[in-house]
């Protein structure tokens, strides 16, 4: 009966940390809309609008369609046909050179960087952006904290904004950013 009970405590803990996964933890792929796309959140049953030029986050390729999570309790099918990946249509690119490159709110190093709580399974991403002198022990939801900072895989490609004191801006899932020229390529 006790190896029973231990199999299932390890199966449904190992199911929470499968389901519970922050995007950090998978492949992500950022593409841009192609034009304006419309789907139903599963949390509301209310339509969010994906808006052309728009770019976001995606995991996992799957067939015709792309995962997107807005959000970690559920992700929503984009089909491909209504993306590309940022370059694909003749406009200007960034694309990161390296690992652990930090996201940043504005054009400087003083500038805070994005991060997410680690140790939250909520609905909603409890991302904020944080120095490293100043972090948090809860989120702006008072939950307990362990800020990790959000990073994009080497190679990812962003839209390019502009360039700002030695910084690119870009923007994606709805934010805008600010990453260290030299962590780029401008393509």
């Amino acid at each position: 009966m006790k190896q029973l009970s231990f199999f299932l405590l390890s199966a449904i803990a190992f199911l929470c940390q499968t389901t519970d996964m922050k995007a950090q933890d998978v492949k992500e792929l950022v593409v841009v809309m192609n034009r304006n796309y419309t789907y139903q959140d599963p949390r509301w049953e209310s339509s969010v609008v994906l808006k052309k030029g728009e770019a976001i986050t995606v995991i996992n390729e799957k067939g015709a369609n792309y995962d997107y999570w807005p959000y970690p309790a559920a992700n929503v099918a984009i089909p491909k046909k209504v993306t590309h990946v940022p370059g694909a249509a003749r406009e200007h690119y960034i694309v990161l050179n390296g690992a652990n490159i930090r996201l940043r709110k504005g054009p400087s190093l003083n500038h805070g960087y994005y991060c997410y709580n680690e140790l939250s399974g909520a609905s909603v991403y409890h991302n904020q952006f944080i120095k490293d002198n100043n972090k948090p022990k809860t989120d702006d939801w008072g939950l307990e904290a362990s800020w990790k900072a959000y990073t994009l895989p080497k190679g990812t490609r962003l839209p390019y904004l502009g360039t700002e004191k030695g910084f690119y801006k870009t923007k994606f899932n709805g934010m805008v950013f600010y990453i260290q020229a030299k962590s780029c390529l401008l393509k």
